[in-house]
C-alpha cells in the first residue's frame, strides 16, 4: 500500500444524553476556544469501536482485555489438553508471572492483559513445551496479532517485549458548539404503596442527573506503515482491519445511560482522507468559534460547512499535501464544499473508495 495515513472525521449529534460520565456522574466536558464543550473521551470511543458487531464480523478475531485470563481462558485450555488440575494450575501461574504480577486475588493479574485468544494460547503452548529453558523464546510463538490490538496497541510494563505500538490515534470528541449542561429531576413510583391504606403518596425514590444534547466532532487516524508492521506485513489483513475500523467507527455509540436516553444516533456527516504525503490533520480548529444555527441552517449543517471550509484553508496554507478526500452526509439540504472533496453516495461507498485508494 502506498498510503501513509487514513483519517476519519465525523459529526454526530446526540439528543438529551449522558454518553460518557466523569467521576461525579456528570457528562464529561472541557474548555476549547474559550468556552465549555461537551466531551467524549477517546478511551470510551475506542472501546465502542472494538465492541461494535461489525468489527468482529469484518475481521477474524477480536482481542480480550481482562485480568481474569487465568481461570477463564488459560486454565480451561490446559485442562482440555488432558493435564491434571494441579499441574495445569502450576503451569498457568508460572506463565502468568512471566507476563504480569498476580493480583492480591490469586485468580487475577494486577493489570489487564490484552491479547487475542489464539495469540496468548499459542504462547502458553510454547511455554509448556519449553519449561526449564532459561530463555523466553516462547514469547515469539504467537503467529498473529488481532486487528484491534494492531490498531490500538498494547503496553505491558512488566513484559516490554510484548508491547505493540498503536497504529490508530483517536481524539477526544468535542461539541462543535457551546455546552449547555442541564439537570434532570427524576422520581420513581413505588408500585406497592397504597394511599388507601394510609401510606403517603410520595415517590419511592428521587434524585437528579445531568445531561446535555450536543453535536460532536470526532477525529481518528491510522498509520498504515505501523499497522502493516503490527500485522507482520500482511497487506490484506491491514485492509480488512482498516475496513473494520471505519465501519465500526460509524456504529460506535457509547453506552453510558443508554437505557435512559436511547441515544441511537449514528453520525450524520463523514469525511475520510487517504494521505500519501504530509502530516495527519485534526480539524477541530474549525470550531474555535463555536457553531450556531444561522440562515435556517441547523447546527450540524453549519458545523459541516465550517469543517470543510477550514480544511480548504489549511490546504491552501500547506499545499504540499497529497491526499484524496470523500464525504457523505444525511444533513438537511446541500453542503458547500471545494472540488477536491469528492461526494460518496453512502457511508459504505465512502469506505469502499477509501480502501481502493490505499493502493
Amino acid at each position: 500500500m502506498n498510503a501513509k495515513t487514513i483519517e476519519l472525521h465525523l459529526l454526530q449529534s446526540f439528543p438529551p444524553s449522558c454518553v460518557n460520565r466523569d467521576g461525579n456522574n456528570s457528562p464529561k466536558d472541557c474548555t476549547f476556544g474559550g468556552v465549555r464543550r461537551a466531551r467524549i473521551s477517546s478511551q470510551c470511543l475506542k472501546r465502542a469501536i472494538r465492541q461494535a458487531e461489525v468489527f468482529a464480523e469484518t475481521v477474524q478475531e477480536v482481542g480480550v482485555r481482562s485480568k481474569q485470563y487465568r481461570d477463564k481462558i488459560l486454565l480451561p485450555h490446559l485442562l482440555a489438553k488432558g493435564l491434571g488440575q494441579d499441574e495445569a494450575e502450576r503451569i498457568v501461574d508460572e506463565f502468568r508471572r512471566k507476563l504480569a504480577k498476580p493480583d492480591k486475588r490469586p485468580e487475577q493479574t494486577s493489570v489487564g492483559l490484552y491479547f487475542g485468544k489464539s495469540e496468548i494460547l499459542s504462547m502458553l503452548d510454547a511455554f509448556c513445551a519449553r519449561q526449564g529453558d532459561k530463555d523466553e523464546s516462547w514469547k515469539t510463538a504467537a503467529t498473529s496479532t488481532t486487528a484491534d490490538v494492531a490498531l490500538f496497541g498494547r503496553m505491558l510494563a512488566e513484559a516490554a517485549d510484548l508491547n505493540v505500538p498503536a497504529a490508530a490515534q483517536v481524539a477526544h470528541a468535542i461539541s462543535t458548539h457551546r455546552l449547555s449542561q442541564e439537570m434532570d429531576y427524576w422520581t420513581a413510583a413505588d408500585d406497592l404503596k397504597s394511599t388507601a391504606e394510609g401510606e403517603d403518596a410520595g415517590a419511592g425514590m428521587l434524585g437528579t442527573a445531568e445531561f446535555n444534547a450536543s453535536t460532536f466532532y470526532r477525529y481518528a487516524c491510522v498509520s498504515i506503515p505501523i499497522l502493516q508492521a503490527n500485522l507482520k506485513g500482511d497487506a490484506d489483513a491491514a485492509r480488512k482491519t482498516i475496513e473494520a475500523f471505519l465501519l465500526a467507527s460509524y456504529d460506535a455509540i457509547p453506552t453510558g445511560k443508554l437505557n435512559g436516553h436511547a441515544h441511537f444516533n449514528p453520525p450524520l456527516f463523514a469525511l475520510v482522507a487517504v494521505r500519501r504525503k504530509g502530516m495527519p490533520m485534526n480539524l477541530a480548529n474549525a470550531f474555535l468559534h463555536p457553531a450556531r444555527p444561522k440562515h435556517e441552517k441547523d447546527v450540524a449543517t453549519v458545523s459541516a460547512e465550517a469543517l470543510l471550509g477550514h480544511l480548504q484553508r489549511m490546504r491552501e496554507m500547506a499545499p504540499i499535501e497529497d491526499a484524496d478526500y470523500w464525504f457523505c452526509h444525511a444533513l438537511q439540504g446541500p453542503v458547500e464544499t471545494a472540488d477536491f472533496v469528492k461526494p460518496a453516495g453512502t457511508y459504505r461507498d465512502l469506505v469502499r473508495a477509501a480502501i481502493e485508494a490505499l493502493g
